[in-house]
């Protein structure tokens, strides 16, 4: 296969395996080294650059929320200025020894997301015996809710767990209703993938930006941009439950060929 094709292909499947419960960076590991040929090494640096193009789209996607937040007008965007300020800092403390841990043993995590669909499962059967959804309002996020979304957002830098089934999950669990979950775990993923982008920069430096690198974090940002419309006008349309048990069956799915 050519490069080319192969870097196409990494970028697409980013774009959209970043916002479901599948882990975006252990299956693109895979796919970097058996499509590429790669070191396992720098295929895993690749799969943190390559968040930068999911990064930049939810960014976009979101730019006048993000705008109010950045100016802190209103009590709602001050509230998650200090969320996502705290949530990203300690997902650095939490997430960095993950990776390096990660980079020195191959560790991979398809139990835990094995059990990142159950708890959708779980969730979704819940939220399905309740009058609604949850009815949380972002401008009551806390402290405590600051620090438990940042370890659990740490905690998906080993490959096999995902950011988005893992942030989801705590959201809603901590009541808030299905898009706002959505929203605000794709709030999240900004700080996150530039700030895991510069840290790794700086220890390792910064990787040459060849014509097929930069062909993926185009894909991935295209195809990013694209999925975050079509999941929150699909979490507007639908019932959150019933998204839950889809994203659900889908992590254990995709699990499956691991335990074959």
């Amino acid at each position: 296969m050519s490069p080319l094709i192969a870097a196409l292909i990494l970028g697409l499947m980013q774009g959209v395996l970043e916002w479901l419960p599948v882990s975006s960076q252990g299956n693109l590991v895979v796919l970097a080294i058996a499509f590429l040929g790669l070191e396992p090494e720098y295929a895993l640096s690749l799969s943190v650059y390559l968040h930068l193009g999911t990064g930049l789209a939810a960014l976009v996607y979101f730019r006048d929320e993000v705008a109010g937040i950045l100016g802190r007008r209103a009590d709602r965007d001050r509230e998650l200025f200090r969320f996502l300020l705290i949530a990203t800092m300690v997902t650095g403390i939490v997430g960095f020894p993950i990776f390096a841990f990660v980079k020195l043993t191959s560790l991979y995590g398809e139990a835990l997301l094995a059990l990142t669909g159950l708890a959708l499962l779980a969730t979704g059967m819940m939220q399905r015996n309740r009058e609604g959804d949850g009815d949380r309002e972002l401008k009551r996020l806390d402290l405590q809710d600051g620090l438990t979304l940042g370890i659990v957002q740490g905690l998906s830098a080993i490959p096999g767990l995902s950011r988005s089934g893992v942030t989801t999950t705590a959201l809603l669990l901590k009541d808030f209703p299905g898009e706002e979950a959505l929203r605000l775990s794709f709030l999240m993923s900004i700080p996150a993938s530039f700030a895991a982008a510069a840290g790794l920069a700086l220890i390792e430096g910064t990787p040459s930006m060849d014509t097929g690198i930069l062909l993926a974090l185009v894909a991935t940002f295209i195809s990013a941009l694209v999925s975050i419309d079509l999941l929150i006008k699909l979490a507007r349309r639908t019932r959150f439950w019933k998204i839950c048990v889809v994203l659900g069956l889908i992590a254990l799915v995709a699990v499956l060929p691991y335990l074959l």
